[in-house]
């Protein structure tokens, strides 16, 4: 029966893709890792392997960490900022720190001694969670208002994967200041780290000519979701407020956990909003996400000032006797009225899902279908969205706590952030990106406080009492599981309850996968998990993306760094002059200065000597404008 379900749920996306891409998907999912051509270094598929491969390797003794950061480091190099473009990072930690920290861990398992499951594996964190300078990356929430800026501390939940033995990898791309700049900025857009790119592409003939899709990669935890998908990082973190962890991972084919809000300390990460945020994690598989949430949410001994529980969570593979609610998959009926979707779309993703209900439904899994989800429009008083005056009110908040756990900081308050990006509009502003509306909003909220108090009541309730907890009571439900971009988040997040999602199948249109979402009621992360557990082992293998090194590559032959008199020279003009730590900046500046000479240098190897040289550059704006910013 199982390999007829997984056979009838696999994603279907051949017609569209070369064949050789799948037989080389399936071998890889068989064994992620294979022995190197002289036999003695084993290598590994960044784009499939998951963290649970990489521990038992790790274990067997057959790689180090030393070798699996190299990995990373290399598949980054090649397609963040060059190859692909896929602009998922913003910055990576310094290479020579990351071997040393890989050293030591390895030479910890030398001698026996294992700090957890994650021992020795890398994680990439989205740049609105702080980091010690010690780590060598800045927290820029995607704002050079932020660049250069040096935290007190690593924030509380760094501490808690690094005393477990993860590596700190670098920081990822996110819609800048978690979305509320602009409401027409791109999702997964930020000043410094430009677009961000999904890696699932399909290809297709128009005019008789050879064109790559790119889809959307969903915001604002977008560059964790892509750090993930794209072989980056084996496991990543980011932060949802409404949705912005959930839907970047559904569109990644990844599996994540937004816990209940306020059962992650969040100390030390930028968040829109206390009433709604909370951090969680996403991995390839449902096995590496059960360890990562333990090491997020489980306090340790130092915080305790006890001996700290090793595991809260476990794997289950069975479905046990879960009670699980599926709601009538009409998410993607709106789909297509906003054109987002064809017809035949449609209809794919339907069978998908339906396959899935009705193949629980036969192997004797507890399930009710359909039942019938609130509408989001539940959640507005009088037609006006709730969230709005609640997120307004306590962004100024939270934005002043953040400011103030830096210990050196060029911005002290929402207005000085304002002025910032007014004074440096070429870099903050661009054409993509022309102005600042919600954070003016938000600077000139005046909202009451008991109209905030009402809306805040308003989105419990409708979410909470009269929508899931009704839904959970009324059916004797333990899960309602949706479409991925259903209105289940939003609801999930207006009740403050913990929120996952796992993937489901790729569209045969452009490969961009879709996913189910799922909630239970609060502190029921553990039954959360064990719905992802059983789901991994009962359905078919996430989509993979195309290998990254398949697409033509918008520039394959990078220009060799330039000669010593030169590098002097943008070393000088850097030191001596202000380019607010862009590299485009200064590129400008010099082939301006260059061009009758007819000499000019690429923003890209600018930015690689500042880099190379102990120098904290971003690029900006000289990031093929057009392709960077096109959703």
């Amino acid at each position: 029966m199982f390999r007829a379900i997984k056979t009838a749920l696999a994603p279907n996306i051949q017609p569209q893709l070369p064949s050789d891409y799948f037989e080389g998907i399936q071998a890889a999912r068989k064994l992620s890792f294979t022995s190197s051509s002289d036999g003695s270094i084993p290598e590994f598929d960044p784009l499939s392997a998951s963290a649970y491969e990489l521990s038992e390797m790790l274990n067997e003794h057959v790689i180090t960490s030393v070798e699996i950061v190299e990995a990373y480091l290399n598949q980054i190099e090649q397609h963040n900022r060059r190859g692909r473009q896929l602009r998922a990072l913003i910055s990576v930690a310094p290479r020579h720190e990351l071997i040393r920290i890989a050293r030591r861990l390895d030479d910890e398992r030398a001698r026996g001694k294992r700090r957890g499951p994650l021992h020795g594996i890398p994680v990439v964190l989205k740049d609105n969670i702080m980091t010690d300078v010690n780590l060598g990356m800045d927290t820029t929430v995607g704002s050079y208002a932020f660049v250069g800026c040096t935290p007190k501390k690593n924030a509380i939940i760094v501490d808690r994967l690094i005393r477990r033995g993860m590596i700190i990898l670098g920081k990822s791309n996110l819609t800048e200041f978690c979305g509320l700049k602009n409401p027409a900025m791109p999702p997964g857009w930020s000043a410094v780290g430009g677009q961000c790119q999904s890696p699932y592409v399909a290809r297709h003939i128009a005019k008789k000519k050879l064109h790559w899709e790119l889809s959307a990669p969903g915001g604002s935890s977008t560059g964790s979701a892509v750090s993930v998908a794209a072989g980056f990082s084996t496991l990543a973190v980011g932060t949802d407020t409404i949705g912005s962890l959930i839907t970047p991972a559904n569109r990644s084919a990844l599996y994540a956990l937004k816990p209940t809000v306020g059962e992650v300390p969040m100390d030390g990460i930028f968040t829109l909003s206390k009433s709604f945020d909370s951090a969680g994690g996403m991995a390839k598989s449902a096995k590496d996400l059960v360890a990562l949430m333990d090491a997020l949410m489980l306090p340790t001994s130092k915080e305790t000032g006890t001996k700290a529980a090793h595991t809260c969570f476990r794997i289950k593979e069975d479905w046990g006797n879960l009670r699980i609610g599926f709601t009538e998959p009409t998410i993607w009926k709106q789909w297509k009225k906003s054109g987002r979707i064809n017809a035949d779309a449609e209809r794919f993703m339907l069978q998908k899902y339906d396959a899935v209900v009705q193949s629980l439904i036969e192997m004797g899994v507890n399930i009710v279908y359909p039942i019938e989800l609130p509408s989001q429009a539940s959640l507005n008083i009088e037609g006006k969205n709730s969230f709005e005056p609640v997120v307004y009110s306590e962004f100024k908040e939270r934005l002043s706590e953040f400011i103030r756990q830096f210990k050196s900081t060029k911005v002290h308050s929402l207005a000085e952030i304002i002025n910032f990006n007014l004074e440096h509009r070429e870099l903050t502003l661009p054409p993509s990106c022309p102005n600042q509306s919600d954070l003016m909003a938000a600077l000139q909220s005046g909202a009451l406080r008991d109209q905030v108090a009402a809306a805040k009541s308003h989105l419990e309730t409708a979410g909470g009492r009269e929508g899931l907890d009704y839904l959970f009571a009324a059916h004797q439900l333990d899960i309602v599981v949706s479409p991925g971009d259903a209105a289940l988040s939003s609801l999930a997040a207006a009740a403050g309850y913990p929120t996952a999602a796992c993937p489901l199948s790729a569209l045969k249109l452009n490969g961009q996968p879709f996913g189910l979402t799922l909630t239970a009621p609060p502190h029921n992360e553990h039954v959360l998990l064990h719905f992802l557990t059983a789901y991994e082992v009962t359905f078919p293998p996430r989509a993979l993306p195309l290998p990254l090194s398949s697409v033509p590559l918008q520039d394959p032959c990078p220009e060799p760094l330039p000669d010593k008199p030169i590098i002097e020279l943008i070393l000088h003009e850097w030191d001596t002059r202000k380019f607010s730590c862009s590299a485009d900046a200064l590129a400008d500046w010099l082939n301006a200065r260059w061009r009758k000479s007819g000499y000019e240098l690429s923003a890209e190897t600018i930015c690689e000597v500042l880099r190379s040289n102990g120098r904290i550059a971003f690029r900006g704006l000289g990031d093929d404008a057009e392709g960077a910013f096109a959703r």
